[in-house]
């Protein structure tokens, strides 16, 4: 094809025709403009079709580690009520003076499991994300993930470091429950090594009564904040989903 245009540039140089010559290396060059611009078009094309499948993919693994996360919050938020049960009997027992049943007085000193991926697994997800809407409810879902990290490590270090230090102190551990039994649940204890009526009447010491109220305080202000999260993790899902219908 350059060897045919270069015989027809020749020919008319050799006729002498100046202003054909002129007009077809101007066509020419046109000609070559426009290929290189369809080229690059096509290229755009492809990259923005690779981006794309990119984002796609970004969009379906996050909905995904969303998807864990829901259903290890509301693990925690079951936890957490029982442990507020917990918190509500021993008051009614110790403050109130009144009768009220422990189920499982071990939860007394239990800490919940809490390992959110979503986010944290990526940072700066929100930069692969083209769509604005998507963004701005990642950022908000992030700022709501710190105050939860801010809300369990305050709980966390109330029950590590007061509460089973207190109640160590106060030799209210069955040691044989723990050693003598040979199977226990992961997340929740399932045999009594706290000696409910040891707690019960530590239940009655003012001194205990203060840590109960910072228990209590710490573990509603986790559970709100999880609630919180739980929330926007739903309202986060929805509008992805709805976005990857769309593309």
């Amino acid at each position: 094809m350059i060897k045919f245009f270069r015989k027809i540039r020749q020919k008319l140089l050799e006729q002498n025709r100046i202003t054909q010559y002129l007009a077809y290396a101007i066509g020419e060059i046109i000609l070559v403009v426009i290929g290189i611009l369809i080229a690059l078009q096509i290229n755009n094309a492809n990259e923005a079709r690779k981006a794309k499948q990119s984002e796609r993919v970004v969009l379906n693994n996050l909905v995904q580690d969303l998807q864990a996360d829901s259903i290890s919050y509301r693990e925690n938020l079951a936890s957490l009520a029982k442990i507020n049960n917990l918190h509500q009997a021993l008051y009614q027992i110790g403050v109130k003076g009144m009768d009220s049943e422990i189920e499982n007085p071990n939860l007394i000193r239990f800490m919940i499991y809490y390992n959110p991926i979503a986010i944290n697994n990526d940072p700066s997800i929100a930069s692969k994300i083209s769509g604005e809407a998507i963004r701005k409810e990642i950022t908000t879902y992030a700022r709501y993930l710190k105050d939860l990290d801010d809300a369990y490590l305050q709980f966390s270090d109330l029950v590590e470091k007061r509460i089973r230090v207190y109640l160590a102190d106060k030799k209210v551990h069955q040691l044989s429950s723990w050693f003598e039994t040979k199977t226990y649940t992961k997340q929740e204890v399932s045999f009594e090594f706290v000696d409910k009526a040891g707690l019960i009447l530590l239940s009655k010491s003012p001194e205990f009564q203060q840590l109960l109220l910072e228990a209590s305080i710490k573990t509603k202000t986790a559970e709100s904040n999880i609630q919180t999260v739980l929330s926007q993790n739903q309202k986060l899902k929805e509008l992805i989903q709805k976005e990857l219908k769309l593309k």
